[in-house]
């Protein structure tokens, strides 16, 4: 079963794909129904929710950070809301020097790894605290991961559930890759409000999620931190935590 294979169709989203179906190195796959990755999911309508719920959601994990969209609905009263933001706020300077970044490539792949790692290095007690918080939910409830378009901050907690549960790093980045359409979509009013050619193909390059990317995420991990479980260790996920993650995802 391949990334795309796995996506679900939960209105008023349009970035949401199941973890499981993806082959492990035990020869299994993962469980279906244990984590959902998504966008930003206070856009759901009521039938969204209802199907969140009916494919066994009941937590949902949050890594925006506060009043990233201002006046946004309530999570569905069925739900309990974890929420680990994996960035402050918006931090101008940072945003400009991104951009420009992007603008300036031929491969945008290094730029969004950079960026990414740098959260890894930065944070690391948030997204073990996103990681332990998936752990933490019941065996009966499924989590939903997500952030505003389900492809930053949501790729890199979700890379690092799929390597624990012994993913390969070409299907972690497959899966990674496979937001694009979903993206694409969310995207389409944004785009259309640009100001210029040149911030709409900023608006666009922002919008992409180059496989080569993770691959490059991943590779920070195994080499610099020591794999998946010695990060997450070293982020605060306890050993019982990580066990319970690999009994619950991995195939």
């Amino acid at each position: 079963m391949g990334a795309v294979d796995r996506s679900l169709a939960w209105e008023g989203c349009f970035n949401v794909r199941d973890l499981g179906g993806l082959e492990t190195a035990s020869g299994g796959r993962t469980r279906r129904g244990v984590v959902v990755r998504a966008d930003n999911v206070r856009r759901l309508t009521g039938a969204g929710w209802q199907a969140a719920f009916d494919h066994g959601m009941r937590r949902v994990v949050d890594l925006r950070f506060e009043n990233e969209v201002p006046g946004e609905p309530d999570a569905h009263d069925d739900f309990d809301v974890v929420v680990i933001p994996l960035r402050d706020g918006h931090d101008p300077e940072a945003s400009r020097a991104f951009e420009e970044a992007l603008l300036a490539a031929d491969d945008l792949a290094p730029v969004f790894a950079s960026s990414y790692i740098r959260i890894l290095e930065d944070v690391p007690d948030r997204v073990g605290g996103a990681v332990g918080a998936v752990a933490d939910a019941c065996d009966d409830e499924g989590v939903i991961v997500h952030c505003f378009a389900g492809k930053d901050r949501t790729g890199i907690v979700s890379a690092l559930l799929l390597s624990l549960a012994g993913v390969s790093d070409e299907l972690i980045a497959a899966d990674y890759a496979a937001s694009d359409p979903g993206v694409d979509q969310l995207s389409t009013p944004w785009f259309a409000s640009a100001r210029d050619e040149t911030e709409l193909e900023l608006r666009r390059r922002v919008s992409t999620s180059p496989r080569r990317t993770m691959i490059d995420v991943l590779a920070w991990v195994h080499g610099t931190a020591g794999g998946s479980h010695e990060y997450l260790r070293a982020a605060g996920v306890s050993d019982d935590q990580l066990e319970t993650l690999r009994a619950r995802l991995g195939g």
